[in-house]
């Protein structure tokens, strides 16, 4: 997120949830679809790319 000069709380204010629970989904404590899928997307990469246990089809709510 740094390389590409993402922050927690730019992540968290789009996605309106506090930056707290972005940092839980970005050390691994919450799974948070929807906000891997806005860090991938805010980075220019796949979900996939920054977490490989992630199923290709993920749900819509976390």
């Amino acid at each position: 997120m740094m390389l590409h000069g993402v922050t927690n709380q730019e992540i968290a204010t789009q996605e309106g949830v506090t930056e707290n629970y972005v940092t839980f989904v970005v050390t691994g404590r919450r799974v948070g679809y929807r906000i891997r899928r806005a860090i991938a997307r805010a980075c220019g990469v796949s979900v996939k790319y920054l977490w490989p246990d992630t199923d290709d089809d993920l749900p819509e709510a976390a």
